[in-house]
């Protein structure tokens, strides 16, 4: 037949590049929260559209309205691609990713097949019409596989001798009709006579639950539902997986569910229904530019390995035959956190682009990390340090197959490897290593001070952490405590009893008294006093005491001593002779 007035083009490398592009966009969020109906939230839906370059429309912007990327979702969770299932409540990625390893031809044999045999799609449930009695997480029942089949062998035999030629929809369905009749439901006597409840189109009388209200009997529910069947099948994932093109009328909508004219098998649906060869899938020849305003460029065709490696340490600006990156001071810190080292991902751009990076990127990429790296947390891992230079030379040789890292003076990181087995390597050497396990302080009986505050170690390696501790309030290289030391540590906000008690920890036996003195008087614990002439007033009782610290007369010049059981008080020098003269007034023998 001609060629229809509107063509609707399908693509399984572009199918397949969604498929990434889908995978490492749950990636790069650290997993998709769902509803608890199961579907993906509509404001975080969103950013999908944006990632696969889909338009976003306010009518359509929510998962199940978009059956291509709910097929896409299912699909990749069936795959194992991504770990959850549709009844979780979040969704994340797997380790690392098979699919988008495999050579092109692989993957989409795969995918086809995922689809084809699986349960990861329902086409029942998309249907027009209202279908009752089917829960959209579920997973499809096994016997639509069988029904697909039907659907594949008619469009392969229809298509044979003539791959590449449009067919009349209409042909396929009447050939499924006459041939098939019933590929979808098993029709059985007893069902009654007339009605929907007498028919195979109500869910007590089918194998799969649902009631199709569409259809008011046997004699119209073919052309209502096995028909729509076929139509969602050809409109929706065989579409989608780039094995037949679509047809329509001039002004007619196109799309999934909307009926085409007339449909097209591609070169990849005759390969992938065994009536074509394989065709040429083009998989090298892209590469990457890197700009100096530290834009990368991911031209096609270019493979989704590198792609899954740039989002690493690279932030995704969309695109479609050409993918824009950015590398940012964020995007490195994300990709260091993975592995991704700055040397790393030099060495990556200029493989794939084929010539070095611009200068001022590569200089900036590692002032970045440099900046990164000052502070680092290293996760259950083991260090080895070292009693003196001798110790680290020699037994050095001996860890290198568990890859050091110098962190610091005499300080080691190993990269891996077993601590039982380092220790033993250690010990068949004649080293005695002392062993600190997590959670281990390392803190007690590490030091004895003497009187004038020099610190003696106990051990030839002290713990890191006694060091540690040792530093705030002592001297290094070597390890003394000093009026200055001790001064400099209150200035960092510690008193001296913060300080008593951690030398406390560190040390083995008590203090000496001569020291803890010091420490008290650099700390400047005592600080300062001063001698007064007083004149102390005693009375004959505290009544007559109270009575004279509330008159008017000498209460001004009276001071009571707190806590004294006696009718005593200090009498302030300025007022002896009037309280003198008060005292001899009202009879006071003094």
């Amino acid at each position: 037949m001609e060629s229809p007035a509107q063509v609707l083009s399908a693509s399984a490398s572009d199918f397949q590049r969604d498929l990434s592009r889908y995978w490492r966009h749950v990636r790069k969020q650290g997993g998709v929260a769902l509803t608890q109906q199961g579907w993906i939230f509509k404001s975080n839906f969103k950013s999908f559209l944006t990632a696969l370059n889909v338009p976003i429309v306010l009518q359509n912007n929510d998962e199940q309205n978009n059956g291509r990327l709910w097929f896409m979702r299912r699909l990749l969770v069936q795959m194992h691609e991504l770990q959850g299932d549709n009844f979780g409540d979040f969704l994340a990625v797997t380790s690392a990713s098979r699919l988008l390893t495999m050579p092109m031809a692989q993957r989409v044999r795969w995918v086809f097949e995922a689809w084809r045999d699986g349960g990861a799609w329902n086409e029942l449930i998309r249907m027009p019409g209202q279908n009752v009695g089917f829960d959209h997480r579920r997973e499809a029942p096994s016997l639509l596989a069988k029904s697909r089949g039907v659907v594949l062998r008619s469009i392969a035999r229809l298509a044979n001798g003539t791959i590449g030629q449009w067919q009349p929809t209409v042909a396929l369905v009447s050939q499924i009709k006459k041939n098939e009749y019933q590929f979808l439901f098993e029709r059985k006597r007893g069902y009654g006579v007339g009605g929907l409840f007498a028919s195979p189109y109500y869910s007590a009388n089918n194998p799969y639950g649902i009631s199709f209200s569409v259809a008011r009997d046997e004699a119209s529910g073919w052309d209502m539902v096995e028909r729509a069947f076929i139509i969602e099948m050809l409109t929706g994932p065989l579409h989608w997986l780039g094995i037949v093109d679509l047809g329509y009328n001039a002004g007619e909508p196109g799309g999934e569910s909307n009926s085409p004219h007339s449909y097209r098998l591609t070169d990849v649906g005759a390969w992938l229904l065994g009536i074509g060869a394989q065709p040429t899938f083009i998989e090298t020849g892209g590469r990457i530019v890197v700009q100096p305003n530290f834009t990368v460029l991911a031209m096609e065709p270019i493979s989704d390995a590198v792609l899954v490696d740039l989002d690493h340490f690279a932030d995704s600006r969309g695109g479609d035959r050409a993918v824009t990156y950015e590398i940012t001071r964020e995007s490195l810190y994300r990709g260091q956190q993975s592995g991704w080292s700055a040397e790393r991902v030099t060495a990556f751009l200029e493989k794939h682009q084929g010539a070095s990076v611009p200068a001022n990127v590569k200089r900036t990429l590692d002032e970045w990390e440099s900046t990164h790296r000052r502070i680092t947390f290293h996760r259950r891992r083991m260090v080895v340090q070292f009693a003196d230079e001798d110790a680290e030379l020699q037994a050095s040789l001996l860890l290198t197959p568990y890859k050091p890292h110098v962190l610091g003076e005499r300080v080691h990181l190993l990269g891996s490897g077993d601590m039982d087995k380092i220790v033993t390597v250690l010990r068949d050497a004649g080293w005695m290593p002392t062993v600190q396990l997590a959670g281990q302080s390392g803190l007690e009986n590490s030091v004895r001070a003497d009187e004038d505050g020099t610190v003696t170690f106990l051990q030839p390696a002290p713990s890191v952490q006694a060091l540690g501790r040792l530093a705030q309030f002592a001297e290094t290289s070597p390890y003394r405590i000093t009026a200055a030391s001790v001064r400099d540590a209150m200035n960092r906000d510690l008193d001296v009893e913060q300080v008593l008690a951690m030398l406390a920890e560190l040390h083995s036996g008590p203090l000496p008294a001569a020291l803890e003195r010091s420490i008290r008087q650099w700390a400047g614990f005592y600080g300062s006093a001063a001698f007064r002439d007083v004149v102390l007033l005693e009375l004959s009782n505290a009544d007559v005491l109270a009575n004279l610290l509330q008159d008017p007369d000498v209460g001004r010049f009276l001071a009571s001593i707190e806590g004294c059981t006696q009718p005593l008080a200090f009498v302030t020098p300025e007022g002896v002779d009037a309280v003198r003269a008060v005292l001899a007034q009202r009879g006071v023998a003094l």
